[in-house]
């Protein structure tokens, strides 16, 4: 599968206010937290940009055109709430999030409106995180994903997913769900 049709200007004022109300900064490529991971965890990258939005079609439509990208159904974010396309080319990609409960997701539609709302970020050794991390388990469309429960409940929200899980979602075969 390609991954050169999506790209992401991290100075973009959308996505930097994202980054900075998660506290994180990209350098080089890799995403520095607001707080220690433990031993073993290595470096990390965003595995996807989590996109709030209050109808999937349109939002797949529109991104699609905008960003040369096209988005299929994926397996649903527990952790937010949320319905879930993903975009079929980028590195990272694009998670388009549609609540389907009245949980986080819905908050952060209310608060904030349509547009990035989390990044999810692909962690060598999830299994091993620090007991002292304030985190929720759960799954959502990359596999088996952590919230960070670091912030305020209707976000920004950052979400901590496997790194080789996350690699091998984005490179499996379209029509595997």
């Amino acid at each position: 599968m390609a991954h050169d049709q999506v790209s992401f200007d991290w100075t973009d004022p959308s996505l930097r206010a994202l980054l900075d109300g998660l506290g994180v900064e990209i350098v080089d490529g890799a995403l520095k937290p607001p707080f220690e991971l433990g031993p073993g965890t290595g470096p990390i990258h965003v595995a996807a940009v989590g996109w709030a939005t209050v109808e999937l079609d349109r939002a797949a439509e529109d991104l699609g055109t905008q960003l040369g990208t096209t988005f299929e159904q994926a397996h649903r974010d527990a952790l937010l709430g949320a319905t879930v396309r993903r975009s079929t080319s980028g590195d990272p990609g694009i998670l388009l999030l549609e609540p389907d409960t009245e949980g986080r997701l819905s908050g952060a539609l209310a608060r904030f409106g349509e547009g990035p709302i989390a990044l999810y970020v692909g962690v060598p050794g999830l299994g091993r995180l620090q007991a002292q991390l304030s985190i929720r388990a759960g799954t959502g469309p990359l596999g088996p994903a952590r919230l960070v429960l670091a912030g305020q409940p209707w976000g920004p929200f950052l979400i901590l997913v496997e790194r080789e899980a996350s690699k091998q979602a984005a490179d499996r075969v379209p029509s595997e769900p």
